[in-house]
């Protein structure tokens, strides 16, 4: 059996070549193609993750920055309850200073006259009696006793008025402690009931 030996034309080597070029930059840019679209997967991953990360950073924070204004207005609201409760005991104290105060000067007061009708009695039967300058006399005592009768009930006086609007002062207070601290109490229970919901959320947010 005969082997026969067909001519193949001149550039049929040259064509496998340039077809073997083509089909290897082929290869290479589809690989290049490939690698960019995986890279940009990934870039545009990270970058989702960290938009995701970011966008619950913010409402982690705005969550947070509820709490925190919630806080200052129940701190407030505290605050106003206390003050209203501190006017309330000031105001009870000085009720209870100016009471004391009053009975005191009651008794001094009343020890005063007890004093003065004492001292009277005598130098008006002076005054009235037969010895003309006994009476004289008589009547020259009782004058000094009324003027300083006069000027210790007078002082008497003022200590007693002193006294009395502090009474007056300390029932005051009391009453608009009574009413602001009503005022105060009603809001410490919205703003407590703000705060306790405020950080619901937060804990909720922050899962």
């Amino acid at each position: 059996m005969g082997i026969f030996f067909v001519n193949l034309p001149n550039n049929f080597t040259k064509t496998t070549y340039n077809f073997q070029v083509q089909t290897l930059k082929k290869i290479a840019m589809n690989k290049l193609i490939l690698n960019c679209l995986t890279i940009s997967a990934a870039l545009f991953f990270v970058f989702s993750v960290s938009t995701g990360y970011a966008q619950d950073d913010a409402k982690v924070k705005k969550l947070q920055d509820k709490v925190d204004a919630a806080k200052l207005k129940a701190a407030k609201a505290d605050a106003k309850v206390t003050s209203a409760d501190s006017l309330i005991t000031a105001g009870k104290e000085m009720e209870k200073e100016a009471d004391g105060e009053l009975k005191s000067l009651d008794k001094e007061l009343k020890a005063l006259d007890k004093e003065y009708f004492a001292s009277t009695k005598p130098l008006e039967k002076q005054v009235n009696g037969k010895d003309k300058d006994e009476a004289k006399q008589a009547k020259v005592d009782l004058k000094t006793l009324d003027t300083k009768y006069k000027a210790d009930k007078k002082e008497l006086d003022a200590k007693i008025k002193v006294a009395l609007k502090k009474y007056d002062t300390g029932k005051k207070l009391q009453i608009k402690g009574k009413e602001t601290g009503k005022k105060a109490k009603d809001t410490k229970k919205l703003t407590d009931k703000a705060l306790k919901d405020a950080e619901k959320s937060l804990e909720k947010g922050s899962k």
